[in-house]
């Protein structure tokens, strides 16, 4: 069964809404894709606060953050405005991530937020990114809700970092995730960055039903992450929790939570 899109009516309404003007006008240019934008950033501000003001608990000024999944920006974007971060940020969908750079200049944040068109996986190469028929932010690399596909160029976050030094010369402090289903392979992809960097604090999207969908249980994703020494926290007070009491409290919904290292925590 695919994993749930919204949580509440009022998403569900939000994305019918969606579909049909997407349909009928350009949302990605022009003075009404400026208009959609900023509405968009609207909606985000109240949905997601509790993310953004998580994330400023756990970002460390002058360092670098990670947006893993960036869609059009909107984490980057807010977090940058609030806080002195430098951001790197991977979206793979060629419409999104054009929507990413002109949020990017618009906002005057070209010199601290750093996007490349790029899925972040276990391995480096080239994949299917599955194209949502219902929103443009569903798109993922697991196959769910769609009836199209896109070529993209995947990577591995170690080996990024590897070819691009100048960023590996710069700690990260903060890694964020949101992907759909396929936060494993994000994670497994990036062993060597995690060490490095003393395990930075993790903001992840929990679906169980799109993990279901990927073929990981509910208790997979926690213990893979507890082998890695790093427990769930709820937003945005980052409070430690048992994995148990998202696998309980959270079957159908999706969350967002803080993955803390035991060295921090």
């Amino acid at each position: 069964m695919p994993g749930k899109l919204f949580n509440s009516p009022a998403q569900h309404l939000l994305v019918i809404l969606h579909r049909f003007l997407s349909s009928h006008l350009n949302l990605h240019g022009g003075l009404i894709g400026k208009a959609y934008c900023r509405a968009y950033f609207s909606y985000k501000n109240l949905t997601d606060r509790h993310l953004i003001s998580a994330a400023r608990k756990l970002a460390k000024p002058g360092m670098l953050v990670v947006d893993v999944g960036a869609n059009i920006g909107f984490f980057s974007v807010a977090l940058a405005r609030r806080m002195e971060v430098n951001l790197l940020v991977f979206e793979p969908d060629v419409q999104n991530f054009q929507n990413l750079e002109h949020v990017i200049t618009e906002n005057g944040l070209y010199s601290r937020i750093f996007p490349f068109p790029l899925a972040l996986s276990d391995k480096t190469g080239t994949g299917s990114l599955y194209l949502s028929d219902f929103a443009p932010t569903d798109h993922k690399l697991i196959n769910s809700r769609s009836s199209r596909t896109a070529d993209i160029a995947i990577t591995r976050l170690d080996d990024f970092l590897d070819a691009h030094p100048q960023y590996a010369a710069v700690s990260i402090s903060l890694i964020k995730i949101d992907v759909q289903g396929a936060e494993l392979q994000v994670v497994r992809g990036m062993d060597r960055v995690l060490v490095q960097n003393n395990y930075p604090p993790i903001l992840v999207e929990y679906s169980p039903g799109d993990l279901e969908h990927a073929g990981v249980t509910p208790q997979e994703f926690f213990d893979t992450f507890k082998a890695l020494g790093y427990h769930p926290h709820t937003l945005p007070d980052l409070s430690p929790r048992q994995p148990d009491w998202f696998i309980n409290n959270m079957r159908s919904a999706y969350t967002d939570l803080a993955m803390i290292h035991t060295t921090v925590s």
